[in-house]
């Protein structure tokens, strides 16, 4: 059974393409993080690179994006989740997980342009049940969890989940000598559950969860584009794939978030239908501070620690192809030197959310659904850059001239969201065996920011590009260059704080559906929906800075001449919203009484100002802002089989194909025919499983193995395409898409009733590839993230069922 409908219905009466994993399969599959499960889901993908909660997920090539809202909705417990970092996390207690397909706005609302993720946890009931699960695994990573639930008066049931998780990751960092400060990893939390009759016909469900991960970040290399100096040296102009990784920043990373969690949620069977409502409240503080991207711009080269450590050739020798030549050196981004400097980052929100909604009864012809939903979100987003003097780090968004690292570049703003939302579907049977449904939702977001940049020079003595300080004489000498570039700009000359900014984004969103059970058991759908994705702001100052440093450069034509094409441009400090339409056709069903599931669907999606993440590296530090893709066409063909071969062995396979296309992206013209960002070709997986009874105590020997696929990706909509870089010569983006890559997973153990003994391994075979490609055009390279590497561990976990 699923619930993609906002109703628990058979996988093979809903005209959608659904995705569901039993605790059956959870088990099964050792899925424990959000990407398990993504990589089992056909047409779905991900990347997790730069913190702790920055999970991207692409759903038939609709993706995420960083710093814009989720592309999909996330239920959990029937509570809809409104933080873009909320999936990140550890995932136990699991009962079920659906991946929906397709635009869902009309049921779930804002941002479910792609589809929608439902994960259900177990509830305490009047059995007292307890399961304690321990796991350890190479790279000194431990894992433990427990659940206890159980009666505590008439009507009233409680449990408690609790789990704790730590690794020293994969990699190392050869300046610092430690192995466990890049990708290392710790998190814990707490979820109490509450279960209450209210009267005859309802019931309320209380839950709070705390959680808190300490983590590394922006663990990248740098790989470079710039043919025009591999006669030099040929790692100027290197395929991303050829890249081979060193970590030598002298920065420990440090990247710090807490989640605060409690919701209700009540349910009451009427003689009409049920009445479902439901209120949440977040709060979650997050940062990171690590290593400076901008050293080869020379921001700190005028400062005596910068030249200390040149002129000392710290951590030499400097990977290839950046070396110390005194004033000539060319520096990596994360580099072992003072002068690449540090950056900071601050994402904190809090979020209210009610929802009120009506549900029929599923057993008559005409069921129908309706509702009301209101979210009031606030969010304080920092970017900054500043000094790495060698006296330590403030943790915060503007430190003076006079702190240990003062700040040099400043974006802060606090964003704030008021969404409402009405929404209803009718389902009706036109006859018996065929099903029409209409569903409707009007979606308004009114969206405010306010800047807290003040109007001050940079705090280092000595900032500014390639050794000319900003401010010659030092911060408030009669300086004129500023930390935010807004208050750069000569119409801004007399400016004395950074305007606020508002906008109300809003969308009908329809969504109708056809579907015919042809057989029993087989049935063949069709839908068309409307998905939408509110608009909203960048950080203040983004357009400034864009306008500043990139505004004369230029594409660079096949020939190697120079157009009159910008770049870059139609960057603002406000990006649009972004609304898509799709269409499915499917079939899916089940033969062989019921051992055979199989399942088909071809989707074509039109998107209009999709939105996507842009980096920006250069003489003022980083940047990062949204900017939108004019037009998008997608399309694909997705495939599924289960087989229960008999009462031991059970094999899957799934496939999904993206075919992307840019129609048209105004901001950079000379784009329009590459593929979407972040849609691999196709993403895929095969394995099989099994369960072998042996002796007379209960006990099996239970197995798995898995192959995960997926296909070619871009990451930027400059693809095989020429600009002009900061550096003079232009840069060349034809190596920057990450190859395709198969991952291979296997479990093996014995299983009881009670108790289970597992040895696993994830990427069995070491596979090397690459997580991510973040290309910088302008900067003249990317930003490069490798996956993980092989792990190996025992997860031995005891259950208590009240027996």
């Amino acid at each position: 059974m699923v619930t993609a409908r906002q109703r628990s219905e058979r996988l093979v009466d809903v005209p959608v393409t659904v995705e569901a994993f039993t605790a059956q399969e959870i088990r099964a599959a050792g899925i424990e993080r959000p990407q398990d499960f993504v990589a089992l889901t056909p047409g779905v993908s991900f990347v997790h690179t730069a913190e702790a909660g920055d999970l991207q997920i692409s759903i038939r090539g609709l993706n995420t994006g960083r710093d814009t809202e989720t592309n999909f909705a996330f239920v959990v417990d029937g509570v809809l989740q409104t933080n873009p970092y909320a999936l990140s996390q550890e995932l136990t207690n699991l009962t079920q997980i659906q991946v929906v397909k397709g635009p869902q706005g009309a049921i779930y609302g804002r941002n479910a342009v792609a589809g929608a993720i439902i994960i259900d946890t177990k509830k305490p009931t009047d059995t007292f049940v307890a399961d304690v699960g321990l796991s350890a695994a190479n790279h000194q990573a431990y894992k433990a969890n427990a659940w206890v639930a159980g009666p505590i008066t008439d009507g009233v049931a409680a449990g408690l989940n609790a789990y704790y998780t730590k690794t020293n990751g994969f990699y190392a960092n050869s300046f610092l000598g430690c192995d466990n400060c890049v990708d290392f990893y710790k998190e814990y939390g707490a979820t109490p559950r509450v279960i209450v009759k209210a009267g005859e016909n309802g019931t309320l469900d209380f839950k709070a969860k705390y959680s808190k991960i300490s983590s590394g970040a922006i663990n990248f290399n740098a790989s470079f584009a710039l043919p025009a100096f591999a006669a030099f040296n040929p790692d100027f102009f290197q395929n991303v794939n050829d890249h081979t990784f060193d970590y030598i920043n002298n920065i420990r990373p440090q990247n710090e978030q807490e989640n605060k969690q409690v919701s209700v949620k009540g349910d009451w069977k009427l003689d009409f239908a049920t009445l479902t409502a439901w209120a949440a409240y977040n709060d979650q503080t997050n940062f990171f501070l690590t290593d400076g991207t901008s050293a080869a711009f020379g921001l700190y080269a005028a400062t005596p620690w910068c030249q200390a450590d040149i002129n000392n050739q710290v951590g030499a020798p400097l990977p290839s192809p950046t070396f110390y030549a005194g004033a000539g050196s060319i520096l990596p981004p994360y580099s072992p030197s003072r002068c690449d400097g540090y950056q900071y980052q601050q994402r904190d929100q809090k979020d209210a959310t009610v929802e009120l909604r009506l549900t029929s009864p599923g057993d008559q012809r005409l069921r129908w659904l309706g509702g009301l939903y209101y979210a009031d979100i606030k969010r304080h987003v920092v970017v900054s850059q500043g000094s790495d003097q060698g006296l330590g780090f403030l943790t915060q968004a503007f430190v003076p001239t006079s702190g240990p690292n003062p700040t040099d570049l400043l974006y802060d703003d606090d964003f704030h969201s008021k969404v409402a939302a009405v929404f209803g579907q009718l389902a009706y049977d036109i006859v018996p065996d065929l099903e029409g449904a209409l569903a409707l939702r009007y979606d308004s977001e009114r969206r405010s920011v306010d800047n807290n940049v003040p109007k001050v020079n940079p705090q280092t003595p000595g900032f500014g590009a390639f050794g000319i300080p900003d401010c010659p004489a030092g911060p408030g000498n009669n300086c004129t260059a500023y930390i935010n570039p807004y208050y750069n700009l000569p119409e801004n000359a007399a400016a004395t704080s950074i305007p606020g900014r508002s906008d109300t984004f809003s969308q009908v969103e329809p969504k109708v559906s056809l579907n015919w059970k042809f057989m029993p058991d087989w049935a063949t759908y069709a839908s068309w929906g409307v998905g939408f994705r509110s608009g909203g702001f960048n950080s203040s100052g983004s357009a400034a800075t864009v306008d500043i440093f990139y505004g004369g450069l230029h594409y660079v034509n096949p020939d190697g001449s120079v157009s009159a094409t910008p770049s870059l441009s139609n960057v603002n400090d406000e990006y649009k919203k972004e609304v898509s339409r799709a269409a499915e056709v499917g079939i899916k069903g089940e033969l062989l009484d019921h051992r055979l599931y199989l399942s088909a669907d071809y989707y074509y999606t039109k998107v209009d100002d999709m939105q996507i993440f842009n980096f920006f590296a250069g003489p003022f530090g980083l940047l990062r802002v949204v900017t939108n893709l004019d037009r998008v066409t997608l399309q694909g063909v997705e495939g599924e089989v289960r087989w229960r071969a008999n009462n031991y062995v059970n094999l899957f396979a799934g496939i999904g194909t993206v075919d992307s296309k840019i129609d048209s992206y105004a901001g950079r013209p000379y784009t329009a025919g590459n593929k979407v960002p972040y849609a691999p070709a196709y993403t895929g997986s095969a394995g099989v499983d099994f369960t072998v009874p042996f002796g007379n105590g209960g006990i099996s020997l239970v197995g798995r193995l898995d192959a995960s696929a997926v296909g070619k990706t871009w990451f930027s909509p400059v693809q095989n395409n020429s600009v002009q870089t900061l550096f003079g010569a232009p840069g060349d983006y034809s190596k920057t898409s990450r190859d395709a890559f198969t991952l291979l997973n296997a479990r093996l153990g014995i299983s009881s009733e009670s108790w289970d003994v597992i040895a696993w391994s994830r990427n069995l075979t070491d596979k090397r590839y690459l997580a991510e490609v973040i290309p910088a055009p302008e900067f003249g390279g990317s930003f490069i993230h490798q996956g993980l590497g092989r792990a190996i561990g025992v997860d031995i976990d005891y259950r208590f069922n009240g027996k």
